[in-house]
């Protein structure tokens, strides 16, 4: 997981609460800076301040949504990581998502099919696919015709076979290098070790 996005600090005096530090995410920092330019911007209390924030912060939490998912699809685990890791509270976050699911701008289905596809096209093999689905949130058994409508055990092959035999061979550890390399790209240890050597005798042919 990357790391949190920078913070701003607000600093709050009260009597009964003293002097203190608030984490608040950058955009809230400058939308309270907006604002303190802003005569008509003035609290009378430290609860009145903090339920400001609250409500400014809820603002631009939906405002980076909206920016989010305007440039490309998000499962819902992955929009949620996005903004907490933003500095945005849980509850805020847990809302804005479930809302957004509601109403069908994240829909997992939607999100999970299109990623597969891309992923096939780009010569993964399914166990990498699953294995970044389920790590996006989604269970592939969830994702409706997965497999099947994907993927099939002989195009499964003749995409390993197609990327295998643009492998440069060296002539030290082939077979091998051959094995890890589809595995990688996430083919089953089956049709990795097929593939590999239908590759060589080719070659020595």
């Amino acid at each position: 997981m990357a790391g949190r996005a920078p913070r701003a600090t607000l600093l709050v005096s009260s009597v009964d609460h003293g002097d203190e530090s608030l984490s608040i995410p950058v955009a809230v920092g400058r939308r309270l800076e907006a604002l303190a330019k802003d005569d008509s911007f003035a609290p009378s209390s430290r609860a009145e301040l903090l339920y400001a924030v609250r409500e400014i912060a809820r603002l631009c939490a939906h405002s980076r949504m909206e920016d989010l998912v305007g440039r490309r699809d998000y499962s819902r685990a992955e929009l949620t990581e996005r903004l907490l890791r933003d500095g945005y509270r849980s509850e805020v976050v847990d809302e804005l998502v479930e809302r957004a699911v509601e109403v069908g701008i994240v829909d997992d289905c939607r999100y999970a099919a299109a990623f597969a596809r891309s992923k096939v096209l780009a010569g993964w093999g399914r166990l990498k696919i699953e294995r970044e689905l389920s790590r996006r949130g989604i269970s592939p058994s969830d994702v409706p015709g997965w497999p099947e409508d994907f993927v099939s055990a002989g195009d499964e092959r003749e995409r390993a076979l197609s990327l295998a035999s643009r492998r440069r061979l060296t002539g030290r550890n082939d077979y091998q290098k051959l094995v890890r390399f589809l595995c990688s790209r996430g083919f089953s240890v089956g049709i990795s070790t097929s593939v590999a050597r239908e590759v060589l005798d080719r070659a020595e042919g």
